[in-house]
């Protein structure tokens, strides 16, 4: 043990010093890479960048004259094309980055326009070049247009109350939400004239209106939309099935756009484009649509720009609270406090905003003024039927159980139901009062105008229950030191808090809906910890507290006996778990993998490719298979044996297993057969995905027979096909490559208009 020591002690310092080291070169280059803000991203440093692609001396010419360009940045279409803090972020910005590496343009980006201002400049000539969009007849008359570089289908975005659609017509007299700009509103004004478009200004804005109930849906991209639902918690959406319409699925590949009087520059980016790889956009899609891209631009809550000039010109917001409802909000000393005032001031800082508070004596009062418009916001309120007449709601960020609270000698209450013939208290102004009366009439409800005048009521023994939020009923039974008082049970309603925003105020309700939408679970727990989880003294019982005590020591006696005696055996046990864990788990891998490459067997690939198919049938994504055979092999075999033979199958087992998809599982078919399962890929993905490991083979020197070559089959689920079905296609187009000449790529087209079970 001596020596163990200053050995760990030695090597805990060069770890440390390798990790200060570390930290001080991430934060220079940090530093050194970071954008100067403003509009020109990334920043110009007086050169352009070394291209990586061959140029004609008249490509050259024009890159020479030419050295930066000006690219359309979008403020508000994550994970695409945003801006946060002035910065161009987004899969759409990568990618043009990664253009101008390999081209040796330099690109100054053009951001705080909406799309429909970027589109206009493009045309107009003021921008160079425009990315993320779709191809159109009318855009196709002016403007070249890259190969598709992102493809995603349409889906409807609906609320959860609405029911389940993806057919077009069921739009027919419904109005939907819709960015100014987009190509698709041109195709419902040619296609479906009765359904009703209002052109909103961010694809956030449109699914903002249809979680508002403004609109009944809006249309996206399902890759885009289901970020936008996790990331921005719009928690009350939900998408439709594929919408089953060719002319409107295309207008979800995304292209970029050059002018046509710009051909040079078009060209020069077709090349840059050509030199991206699978594992290029593999990077690019992981960075964006995981969870850790959703975590990019966080503090950014989404405003408009024109949203921003209404919050500048409005100054503050006024605002009304139900008072006395403590821990939630009240009035101490003529200022408000309590959780409200705490998520006032979270707000005000997300908003860079004030909110004045408009006192009143009472939650009618309160209400009555945002009726009237004297108050603009009430930060926490219950929709009912009857607010939802003068109050828009934004979605909710708090939700509690309403309480049914007895006195101490009362038994279980198993719900409202159980207090007929009894009077339960109510405070004024509460949500229940709408639903609850007139639900269980045997009922006897009394109304009082706080919870604290309710639940000092119910000590008295005035009234035989109370029907409280539960926070507010804890919070004031220990405040006023009501022991005597006890939840008995769930009344089945729940206190679901929103923000009530006076009617017809829509641009305030979309400034409130959007920073509800903003507020990060750690601040509601942090208010809910600061308010709720209080301390209060009470009077101490000795004689119990003695007996507690003499009937723990002996307790614990007992405990520690027969701890000593658990411990050594459950030492023993763990001992065999651990070795019986390590056992099975060797024989579980044993069992799914080829002995000699290490690749996933027959049976485990079989079973993969079976869940995958299920998987696929399930949620109607694209499923394909790469079926690979090694040329000559047998020639290989006879010529330097056997054990040559082995090395070429590890050796390209190796090969297979760095080169493919995360995503993807290879196995070893057979023989000098492989195959590779590819979920959420296409037949054409697939194609390219195979040459990729076509080219990468030849590249490959083996240790005796020098070079090795492969012929691949490559087939897409269709519909209703099973595994052996779809196996027998890949093998067709893999005969097919060896009947050609071997060492080249077959798929199995098929006359199917659709590829997607």
């Amino acid at each position: 043990m001596e020596q163990i020591f200053p050995a760990l002690r030695a090597i805990w310092r060069r770890w440390f010093c390798c990790l200060i080291i570390i930290c001080w070169a991430s934060i220079a280059a940090a530093i050194s890479n970071e954008p100067a803000g403003g509009e020109n991203h990334p920043p110009e440093t007086g050169g352009s960048p070394t291209p990586k692609i061959q140029l004609t001396p008249e490509e050259q010419t024009w890159l020479d004259a030419h050295p930066t360009i000006t690219v359309s940045n979008e403020f508000d279409w994550p994970p695409f094309d945003f801006v946060i803090s002035g910065t161009p972020q987004g899969f759409g910005i990568d990618l043009m980055n990664l253009l101008s590496e390999r081209s040796g343009l330099r690109f100054q980006y053009i951001n705080g326009f909406t799309w429909d201002e970027l589109v206009e400049m493009f045309f107009q000539g003021k921008i160079d070049l425009l990315h993320s969009l779709s191809v159109t007849p009318e855009r196709e008359e002016k403007a070249y247009f890259s190969p598709p570089y992102y493809h995603s289908k349409n889906v409807l975005i609906l609320r959860r109350d609405a029911a389940d659609t993806s057919e077009l017509h069921d739009l027919e007299g419904k109005i939907i939400a819709l960015p100014k700009g987009w190509s698709s509103i041109q195709f419902f004004k040619k296609n479906y004239p009765a359904v009703h478009i209002i052109e909103v200004e961010s694809s956030r804005q449109a699914l903002e209106y249809v979680d508002q109930g403004k609109v009944f849906a809006t249309v996206e991209q399902e890759g885009i939309a289901a970020y936008f639902i996790k990331k921005f918690g719009f928690h009350d959406l939900k998408l439709s099935k594929w919408i089953d319409n060719d002319e409107l699925q295309k207008t979800s590949s995304m292209h970029f756009a050059v002018l046509k009087n710009q051909p040079l520059l078009f060209a020069i980016l077709n090349k840059a484009l050509g030199t991206l790889q699978p594992e290029d956009m593999g990077r690019l899609e992981q960075k964006w649509f995981s969870r850790e891209g959703r975590q990019i631009g966080d503090d950014d809550i989404g405003l408009t720009p024109t949203e921003r000039t209404f919050l500048a010109e409005k100054r503050t917001i006024t605002t009304c609270v139900l008072p006395d409802r403590m821990p939630l909000e009240a009035y101490h000393q003529n200022q408000l406090v309590g959780m409200t005032a705490d998520f006032l001031e979270i707000f005000a800082e997300r908003l860079g905003t004030s909110f004045t508070i408009i006192p009143t004596s009472s939650a009618t009062e309160s209400l009555k003024k945002v009726q009237s418009g004297e108050c603009d916001i009430v930060p926490m309120v219950n929709e009912t039927p009857d607010r939802r007449g003068y109050i828009d709601f934004t979605s909710s960020y708090l939700n509690y159980s309403v309480a049914i609270i007895t006195r101490e000698q009362e038994g279980f209450i198993g719900g409202l139901q159980d207090l007929a013939g009894k009077k339960v208290g109510i405070p004024i102004g509460e949500f229940t009062w709408e639903s609850v009366p007139k639900n269980y009439p045997t009922v006897t409800f009394v109304a009082f105008p706080a919870a604290t005048d309710c639940l000092l009521a119910l000590a008295s023994e005035n009234i035989d229950a109370a029907l409280l939020s539960l926070p507010v009923a804890t919070y004031n039974i220990r405040h006023l030191g009501l022991n005597n008082l006890k939840v008995s049970g769930h009344s089945g309603l729940q206190d679901t808090i929103r923000i009530g925003v006076r009617k017809n105020a829509q641009q305030l309700h979309s400034v409130m809906s959007k920073v509800t939408r903003a507020i990060s679970t750690k601040d509601v727990d942090s208010v809910y910890q600061k308010w709720v989880s209080l301390t209060f003294e009470h009077r101490l019982d000795y004689g119990l507290l003695w007996k507690i005590l003499g009937g723990g020591s002996l307790l614990l006696g007992l405990i520690l006996v027969w701890n000593w005696q658990l411990v050594r055996l459950n030492r023993k046990i763990a001992r065999a778990h651990e070795e019986l864990k390590i056992k099975t788990l060797e024989l579980e891998r044993i069992s799914r993998t080829d002995t000699l490459t290490g690749l996933a067997n027959r049976r485990h690939i079989e079973a993969t490719l079976d869940g995958e198919i299920d998987r696929t049938r399930r949620y109607q994504r694209n499923l394909s298979i790469i079926l690979i055979d090694l040329d000559n092999f047998k020639h290989v075999n006879d010529t330097y044996g056997h054990q040559v033979g082995d090395i070429v199958l590890v050796k390209f087992a190796e090969m297979l297993r760095s080169d493919i998809r995360a995503s993807d599982v290879a196995g070893r078919w057979g023989g000098e057969e492989f195959l590779v399962v590819c979920p959420e890929n296409d037949l054409a993905g697939a194609t390219a995905q195979a040459e990729h490991l076509r080219q990468k083979l030849t590249e490959i020197s083996f240790p005796v027979p020098g070079c090795q070559t492969a012929s691949f089959g490559v087939a897409c689920l269709a519909r209703n096909e099973s595994r052996d079905g779809l196996v027998r296609r890949a093998d067709d187009a893999l005969y097919r490559a060896k009947s050609l000449g071997r060492n080249r790529v077959e798929n199995a087209l098929t006359e199917r208009k659709n590829d997607i079970p």
